[in-house]
């Protein structure tokens, strides 16, 4: 093998460990901060539409929508991250999650104030959350992306949406 053969090797293998170590996240925005989650967990973004409240439910659970013959729990992130309430919108929007849990994965619905872009994060532009003071629980938190001149709270989803804590 040639010395450049094997540099070519090395820079696509390179260049690979790069693309496996960049992830996408959609990002949205929540009383004028900015938020994401990892995009492999959204299955659709939705115009935010009226659910059935649900008696004795937490707070933070707006209630349940009919999506195509599946009941789906709704979550206010708002209400569940412990900010201010705010009245729905023509931006506001219902993504439909796909969450982890012990038992098996699930769909749920989270409403957020507006969406913004897809953002592609990686090690050089990302920091764990315990390095900052945040006003939300660190257990939501997958850490914080730097990108272009904001700031952008990454959430972890499994965590976040969980309806026993």
């Amino acid at each position: 093998m040639t010395v450049s053969a094997e540099q070519e090797i090395i820079s696509a293998e390179e260049h690979d460990d790069d693309q496996m170590e960049k992830a996408e996240w959609l990002s949205f925005k929540l009383a004028g901060l900015d938020y994401a989650v990892d995009i492999l967990r959204v299955q659709e973004i939705r115009v935010w539409q009226a659910s059935t409240r649900i008696p004795y439910s937490p707070a933070y659970v707006n209630g349940l929508i009919n999506l195509r013959g599946a009941i789906v729990p709704i979550v206010d992130l708002r209400m569940r991250l412990g900010l201010d309430y705010r009245e729905y919108d023509e931006e506001t929007v219902t993504l439909i999650m796909d969450v982890e849990f012990p038992e098996g994965a699930k769909t749920i619905g989270i409403v957020v104030d507006a969406i913004s872009e897809v953002i592609q994060t990686n090690a050089d532009n990302s920091q764990l959350s315990a390095d900052f003071d945040l006003t939300i629980d660190q257990a939501f938190v997958s850490g914080i992306a730097d990108v272009g001149e904001k700031m952008i709270i990454l959430l972890n989803v499994d965590t976040l949406l969980r309806l026993d804590i």
